[in-house]
């Protein structure tokens, strides 16, 4: 029987890279030889190996996670000359914390980093590096800024044999994803010790059992949508992985749908979700809300504003094309379920969340989607059109 298939998790995939690199871990003990990359993998994994040399140039497209996290590990590895460049709007989305921390905690013992308008970022790391070493930085904006830095410390610890510490400034945007990078480190050997709000990170003490990358949760929640609808079962479906957005099953429970190896049942009410918990998530689930029987409120959506696009107002314009009403209040986006009486057209401005959220919403209501920016799924699920095609999902590429 026909199943649909998610791709490795990105998030845990990055983090493991980063941890299997520091650790001296082959990548082919983690990357299946036949598996398709999510793209921000392949940019991430790529970058590592570049920093394997003493200078490097690395195009991380358009992935926030591949730059913050490899802007780091440039940092501390002595004497690395690397420079990188991106797209234009990863070149707009917010990394100046990171700068500032990474400025702060080495620019005295020698860092050297230079930001152009807004490309390309150089990093002239120090020569030597020697403890005691602290960082502290604030995660308003993005978790990612204070998981790049927890990976620069599980580095600088393995490499000196000191403990490392990392102090947060104020509240922490996305907290679970945070989560899922102390869990990655616990899980590789590392210490974490937490006072307050600083952590202090220490090198493994021996070698453990490098653990196995799950699917995807962000992806499986368009295939567990789709499934919704014709009925295919769902493959690599995993409970209690650590992920942000498995926090989207625990929301489809609550409207009183099952999930099983797939979703299925009569939803009850619409959604209340608080979109920090699970941001990728969330066009997904406006899309779904559409076929529930109340109205669905979205809270806390200002997160939404700085991921490959603006994705609050991309979800808005997708549920305008698709004549679905919606009102935003302050940062609370409430969508009304409603049918979708013809086929529409959407630009998903080469976000791919977005791209695979029009083709879910097409299925949910039966109808066809003509698309731009069909390519973009290849950064987070390169095989999505293939696993759409089996859920009948009806798009043609608009170019």
């Amino acid at each position: 029987m026909n199943e649909l298939v998610p791709p490795l998790s990105k998030s845990d995939a990055q983090r493991a890279l980063v941890l299997a690199d520091v650790l001296g871990v082959p990548f082919a003990a983690l990357l299946p030889p036949t598996e398709a990359l999510p793209r921000d993998v392949e940019v991430l994994r790529d970058g590592l190996l570049a920093l394997r040399g003493a200078t490097a140039f690395i195009d991380c497209r358009d992935g926030g996670a591949p730059f913050r996290f490899l802007l780091t590990q440039a940092a501390v590895l002595p004497g690395r000359r690397v420079e990188f460049t991106g797209t234009p709007r990863l070149g707009e989305r917010p990394h100046l914390p990171l700068l500032e921390a990474l400025r702060a905690a080495l620019g005295p013992r020698g860092l050297a980093l230079t930001e152009g308008t807004p490309w390309p970022v150089r990093v002239a790391a120090p020569l030597t590096l020697r403890g005691p070493f602290a960082f502290t930085v604030g995660g308003a904006q993005s978790s990612q800024y204070a998981s790049s830095l927890l990976l620069g410390a599980a580095r600088l610890s393995r490499s000196t044999g000191e403990p490392v510490t990392l102090t947060l400034e104020g509240g922490l945007t996305s907290e679970g994803y945070f989560a899922l990078t102390k869990s990655w480190l616990q899980r590789t050997g590392f210490s974490l010790v937490t006072h307050d709000a600083t952590l202090t990170v220490g090198a493994p003490r021996e070698a453990v059992a490098f653990p196995p990358i799950p699917g995807d949760w962000s992806s499986l929640g368009y295939l567990l949508a789709l499934s919704w609808v014709c009925g295919l079962r769902v493959a690599r479906l995993q409970f209690d992985t650590g992920h942000p957005d498995e926090h989207l099953a625990t929301l489809l429970r609550e409207v009183g749908l099952r999930v099983t190896d797939r979703l299925e049942g009569e939803a009850t009410r619409g959604f209340e979700v608080d979109s920090e918990v699970c941001p990728d998530a969330i066009p997904t689930l406006a899309v779904l809300a559409t076929k529930l029987p109340g109205p669905s409120v979205f809270r806390k959506t200002g997160v939404l504003r700085v991921k490959e696009s603006d994705r609050l107002e991309g979800t808005r314009a997708l549920l305008a094309a698709a004549q679905v009403p919606t009102s935003l209040e302050g940062d609370a986006l409430t969508v009304h379920p409603h049918a979708v009486l013809s086929d529409f057209r959407f630009d998903a401005h080469d976000d791919h969340r977005m791209a695979m959220s029009a083709a879910v919403l097409a299925r949910l209501h039966g109808r066809k989607v003509t698309l731009r920016g069909m390519d973009s799924v290849g950064k987070s699920f390169p095989s999505f059109w293939v696993e759409a095609a089996k859920a009948q999902v009806n798009v043609e590429s608009w170019t």
